[in-house]
């Protein structure tokens, strides 16, 4: 057709698509500049740092069961740390460049909605490419995005929300390109690929059939909502979520709906109906954080909510259902909106809903939710200011681009180190526990120990039960030699958790500092008891079993310990230093040989084979041999 024709050649020869895409670029990168000095944080220590699995690229099986949920983002993980080890400038880099993909993959998708059927005759469409320019600078730019760029493990937040993205833009593509085309069927392949991989970077992306659904719906659909069971499109749709849901209830237990105890920072136990009746305050709560991006901090200070009467929970579910009601009122005249509110809330459906989880709000899970509002800010500002007030239109956006710009900008250094963050999040927070004892945490890596304990003990006067803090500041008073305070607070750990295997430990090691010999072998015992592989508690026990000249339970606890871990150098020299107090020179100088092997550089070991194998020579003149 005529107007076809021309419409390829207004398109072939417009420069905004392509300068689009620079501009898109070019501001995330700036923006995030001051990123990548940022230091690797608490999960990502975990995951990332302390992580042993992610060392072996080709060790497929070992980095895929280390969480086999999420193996396509453990696999990112790997690949960062193969060809960058622990240079977190690396790691940052590759953050950014995902969340750049992702606000590329905005703008298509915007581009898409805007080139679909159910719209084709909106006078918006005149004006896709600034809408969808539009839509992805207030996506890169929003500062609510730093804990899903900026903190490094939460790549499997942005990368989850890549393929995401990526599906629902080829399926669109696919769907637009023509029933029985042959580009259809291989878009619509790398869409399911995509899925899957979706999927398997974080369970959140097992929305997506109900995302296609709704796509469908709102704009391949005419103005009323049908289903036609002939229809092979319907078919597949149904046949998709049939098999999510299958795969879901095969892959997760019955446990992920079990009560969250109090123990990290609240004060209560986290019941699934609790958790739903606060996530009703916590999207609203998300929706003003959208709005006015102010006061943002890694740990909320979020109350609890006991019962869908409170106030706050009653008036929080009253607000979100005239949204949803919103959302139906508006799907004849202005589909975009309509979509963009139930998109925002299926995207936080599953980590807002009835599965608890131990953080009950955090900022990473607005990322994906939150294409949904920027859709709705560009194309809002659009319907009622731009046939009428065109230049105060592009001001407001302007406006929003340049100031959340900004706001990031700021927001980046915050990241700088796990002090820099907790203090910024005491500072907004003051009456929550939780970073005062992760700030202690960080002081006490630091040798800082008098600010270590000062921050354990106001997590602990914000929250008289809260483990964490009792245990933390029980380890700096074990390392400053304050052992009969450390020994209070292990109790105070003991009796919150009476299978606290760690506390026993440490308890057991400051009751040996102290000369209470009998008392650490009932802690070491009942550590074992916990765990009979804890090849530490064996050691030490042996240990105290020397100093009680018990040599007999001495060794035997020793040779369970290096049974247990062959490699344990302590555990042989301290068999061998007991040997030697029974006078079995031989034996003592082959346990320090055998401690030597595994570290050469063990000079204690070396100085006592030296002393063992004198003591054999004197023994028995001309028997054994000179030590290496």
């Amino acid at each position: 057709m005529k107007n076809g024709t021309d419409t390829t050649y207004r398109q072939k020869n417009n420069p905004l698509p392509k300068i689009s895409l620079a501009i898109i670029v070019l501001l995330g990168a700036v923006i995030y500049s001051n990123s990548f000095d940022c230091s690797f944080h608490f999960d990502g220590l975990r995951h990332i740092v302390h992580n042993s699995a992610i060392r072996g690229l080709s060790d497929v099986t070992t980095w895929w069961n280390y969480n086999p949920n999420r193996p396509v983002s453990i696999f990112s993980i790997v690949l960062n740390y193969h060809f960058f080890n622990l240079d977190v400038r690396y790691w940052h880099l590759v953050n950014l460049f995902i969340h750049l993909i992702n606000a590329l993959l905005v703008r298509w998708f915007t581009l898409l909605i805007l080139s679909s059927p159910a719209l084709r005759d909106r006078p918006i469409v005149k004006h896709k490419e600034a809408i969808a320019l539009v839509t992805a600078l207030l996506f890169v730019s929003h500062p609510l995005a730093t804990q899903s760029v900026t903190y490094v493990i939460q790549r499997m937040t942005s990368l989850a929300a890549l393929f995401y993205l990526l599906s629902l833009a080829l399926y669109m593509k696919g769907r637009l390109a023509g029933k029985g085309s042959r580009i259809s069927y291989l878009l619509f392949s790398g869409s399911v690929v995509s899925a899957i991989l979706a999927m398997l970077s974080k369970e959140n992306a097992y929305t997506l059939p109900l995302a296609v659904i709704l796509m469908e719906l709102f704009f391949f659909q005419d103005q009323k909502f049908s289903v036609n069971l002939r229809n092979y499109r319907v078919i597949a749709l149904l046949a998709a979520c049939l098999a999510v849901t299958g795969v879901v209830l095969v892959k997760f237990p019955l446990s992920i709906f079990n009560p969250i105890q109090s123990m990290s920072g609240h004060v209560v136990t986290i019941t699934p109906l609790k958790y739903l009746f606060t996530q009703f305050s916590v999207i609203v709560k998300y929706i003003q954080l959208l709005i006015l991006p102010a006061n943002l901090h890694l740990e909320y200070d979020f109350p609890i909510s006991d019962s869908f009467l409170q106030p706050a929970t009653l008036f929080s579910f009253l607000f979100l259902s005239s949204l949803v009601f919103l959302a139906v009122y508006l799907f004849k005249k202005e589909r975009i909106i309509s979509f963009g509110i139930l998109w925002f809330f299926l995207t936080l459906s599953i980590e807002s809903g009835i599965i608890p989880i131990h953080d009950v709000i955090v900022e990473h899970r607005t990322y994906l939710p939150s294409v949904g509002f920027f859709l709705i800010l560009s194309t809002g500002i659009y319907s009622l200011l731009w046939n009428r007030r065109r230049f105060m239109a592009i001001v407001v956006w302007s406006l929003l681009i340049v100031s959340w710009s900004f706001l990031t900008y700021k927001r980046n250094p915050v990241w700088t180190d796990e002090i820099t963050l907790m203090s910024d999040n005491i500072e907004k927070a003051p009456a929550f526990a939780r970073p005062y004892s992760n700030r202690g945490v960080a002081y006490w890596k630091q040798k800082e120990y008098d600010k270590a304990i000062a921050d354990f003990s106001r997590a602990i006067e914000l929250n008289p039960e809260y483990q964490d803090a009792f245990y933390n500041r029980g380890v700096v008073f074990e390392e400053v030699g304050a052992y009969d305070r450390a020994v209070d607070d292990y109790s105070r750990v003991i009796a919150l958790d009476n299978n606290h295997i760690k506390a026993y430990y440490n308890r057991g090691v400051a009751y040996y500092r102290l000369g209470g010999f009998t008392k650490a072998i009932d802690d070491y015992s009942r550590a074992i008891g916990i765990n009979p592989e804890y090849a530490d508690a064996w050691n030490n026990r042996g240990v105290v079993y020397v100093n009680l000249r018990e040599y007999d339970k001495a060794i035997a606890d020793f040779s369970r310990a290096i049974e247990i871990r062959p490699e344990y150098t302590d555990a042989f020299s301290n068999r061998g230093a007991t040997f030697f107090n029974l006078g079995e020179y031989e034996k003592a100088v082959a346990d320090y040989d055998r401690a030597l092997e595994i570290d050469p550089e063990f000079t204690q070991a070396m100085i006592n084979r030296e002393i063992a194998y004198r003591n054999l020579e004197n023994k028995n003149p001309g028997s054994g041999r000179k030590p290496n």
